[in-house]
C-alpha cells in the first residue's frame, strides 16, 4: 500500500501544487499509520442477520451497544509515533503543544483505555474533558487520539460492512440503509463519490471510511428532499469535485468522480487536496455539521466471554 500512497500523493501534488505543506503533513501521517509494526487486532461478537436487518430498518449503526474489544496497545504505539512525527516538524508553536501532550501521557495524566475508547466512538465532548483535566490542547489531543484509534475502527468496519450486503428483513427488496450517517459507526460522510457509468452517489464515512449508497437529491445531514432547497457550488477550474449544499440546514458535502474509489486510509488525502472547496463553501455560509449523525456507545466486552466467542 506504500507504493499506492506514493503514486496518489504524486498525482495530487501535480494537481494542487499550492497545497504542498498540507499534503506533506497528511502524507507523513498516512505513512506513519501504514508502517505500524502490525495490524490492529479485533475480536468477534455475535450479530445475526435478523439483528442486522432490524438495525438497518431502525437506523441504528452496527457498532452501537456492542461488546467491542479495543487493541489499546496498538493505538498507544501509534499515538506515540504520531507525537514523534509532529515533534520533529519545524513548527515551534506546534512542538510546544505536542510536548505538553507527550508529558501528560508519560506522567499518567491520560488514561489510554479511556482516551482511545472515547476516540473510537468519536465523542468529541468527552475528549475535550480529558484534555482539560490533563491540561493539554483539546484540539491536538482529539486529533491524535482519533488518528490513533481510526485503524481499530476501520478494522471492525471491514468485518461488519459485508453484513450490510446480506441484510434481509423478509420484504421484496430487503433491508437497505437510507440514512446520511454511517451504517457502521454513525459518522457523518467526509466525501461523496460518483461511481459507475450511472454515476451512483456513494458516501464515505469520515471516521471509519465505510462506503454506502447515498440518495441523490437528499441532504445526508437533515434528510431534506425538496429539490428547490438543494443546490451545488462550483469552483472555476475544478474538474473533479463539486459541492452539494442544503439551504435548510446549511450543510455541504464535497462530491467527486470516483472511478477507482480510494481505500479508507487515503480518504483524508482527497479531503486535503480539495480544501479550496471547503473555503468556497464556508465563504458562502455553509458548514460541515459537528459531531456524528448517530452517537454510538459501546458495551465493553467481558474478557472471558470474548475468549469463548473466539
Amino acid at each position: 500500500m506504500i507504493a499506492q500512497l506514493d503514486r496518489r500523493v504524486a498525482t495530487l501534488r501535480k494537481m494542487r501544487p499550492d497545497l504542498g505543506d498540507a499534503l506533506d503533513l497528511q502524507e507523513a501521517v498516512t505513512r506513519t499509520v501504514l508502517t505500524s509494526a502490525r495490524v490492529p487486532q479485533t475480536r468477534p461478537f455475535p450479530l445475526p442477520r435478523e439483528h442486522v436487518a432490524a438495525r438497518v430498518r431502525q437506523g441504528v449503526p452496527l457498532l452501537h451497544d456492542q461488546p467491542v474489544w479495543l487493541d489499546i496497545h496498538y493505538a498507544a504505539d501509534l499515538f506515540s509515533r504520531l507525537i514523534n512525527l509532529l515533534a520533529e516538524r519545524d513548527e515551534p508553536e506546534t512542538r510546544l503543544r505536542v510536548e505538553n501532550v507527550a508529558a501528560a501521557a508519560t506522567q499518567g495524566l491520560l488514561d489510554p483505555e479511556q482516551l482511545f475508547s472515547e476516540a473510537f466512538v468519536h465523542h468529541a465532548d468527552h475528549l475535550t474533558e480529558l484534555a482539560a483535566a490533563a491540561g493539554v490542547d483539546a484540539e491536538l489531543l482529539s486529533a491524535l487520539s482519533t488518528l490513533s484509534g481510526a485503524p481499530l475502527l476501520r478494522a471492525y468496519a471491514e468485518h461488519l460492512a459485508p453484513l450490510l450486503e446480506h441484510a434481509d428483513d423478509g420484504t421484496v427488496r430487503g433491508a437497505a440503509w437510507t440514512r446520511g450517517y454511517c451504517p457502521i459507526c454513525g459518522g457523518w460522510p467526509l466525501l461523496g463519490e460518483l461511481r459507475g457509468v450511472e454515476l451512483a452517489q456513494w458516501l464515505r464515512c469520515s471516521a471509519c471510511g465505510t462506503g454506502w449508497r447515498g440518495q441523490r437529491l437528499v441532504c445526508p445531514y437533515c434528510a431534506n428532499d425538496d429539490f428547490r432547497r438543494l443546490g451545488s457550488l462550483t469552483v472555476e477550474g475544478e474538474q473533479r469535485f463539486r459541492v452539494s449544499v442544503c439551504e435548510r440546514c446549511k450543510g455541504y458535502l464535497k462530491v467527486g468522480n470516483a472511478f477507482d474509489p480510494p481505500p479508507a486510509e487515503f480518504l483524508a488525502l482527497d479531503d486535503v487536496a480539495s480544501l479550496h472547496l471547503d473555503v468556497a463553501a464556508i465563504e458562502h455560509g455553509y458548514v460541515r455539521p459537528p459531531g456524528s449523525g448517530y452517537r454510538i456507545e459501546l458495551t465493553m466486552a467481558d474478557a472471558e466471554w470474548v475468549e469463548e466467542l473466539a
